[in-house]
C-alpha cells in the first residue's frame, strides 16, 4: 500500500488549525481506507456524523459509518489512495481523490475517482458529502454498457 499526495502549493499557507484538520483527513485516508481498518472510524468521525454519497441512504453516526466502511472495503481492496486537491478553510474542507484497488468478485483492478466536501467539529469529521464516479467504476467492471451510453448521449 502507498499513499500519494499531489496537492499544489498552498497559498496563502494554512493556519495551525487547518494543518491539524489536514492531518486528520490524511490519516483517515491512509489508515481508514488504505489499511481497511474500520476500527479507526471512532478516531476520525464525530459521534453525530452524517455522510452522504457513499451509499443510497445518508449514513448517520459511528455505527452506520463502520458498517458502510466494512462493506466497501470487503468489495474493493484498496492498494493506493491519492489526494489530488485538498482545500481547507477553518473547519470546512474539500478534496478530490483517487482510489486504486482490486474488485474482490472480478479480480479487476479499478481506479475510483471521488470528491468530498464537508465540515469538522471537535477535531473530527462531522459532515461529509461524497461525489463518486460510479459510472466510470461500473464501466471498468463491465457492469455498464458503454456503447449504449454513447448511442444515447453521443
Amino acid at each position: 500500500m502507498s499513499f500519494r499526495e499531489e496537492i499544489p502549493k498552498i497559498d496563502p499557507p494554512w493556519t495551525q488549525r487547518e494543518e491539524i484538520n489536514a492531518a486528520l483527513l490524511r490519516r483517515w485516508l491512509l489508515a481508514g481506507w488504505e489499511a481497511n481498518d474500520s476500527s479507526l472510524v471512532d478516531e476520525h468521525f464525530h459521534p453525530e456524523c452524517m455522510v452522504s454519497g457513499l451509499a443510497p441512504e445518508v449514513i448517520e453516526g459511528l455505527d452506520e459509518m463502520r458498517v458502510t466502511h466494512r462493506a466497501m472495503c470487503a468489495r474493493l481492496h484498496h492498494r493506493t489512495a491519492t489526494i489530488h486537491h485538498l482545500l481547507l478553510r477553518g473547519d470546512q474542507f474539500a478534496a478530490t481523490m483517487e482510489f486504486e484497488g482490486r474488485q474482490q468478485d472480478t479480480g479487476i483492478d479499478v481506479a475510483l475517482e471521488s470528491a468530498c466536501f464537508g465540515t469538522l467539529k471537535d477535531g473530527l469529521i462531522y459532515r461529509a458529502h461524497n461525489v463518486i464516479d460510479y459510472t466510470g467504476l461500473y464501466a471498468k467492471l463491465g457492469l455498464l454498457d458503454v456503447s449504449k451510453l454513447a448511442e444515447h448521449f453521443g
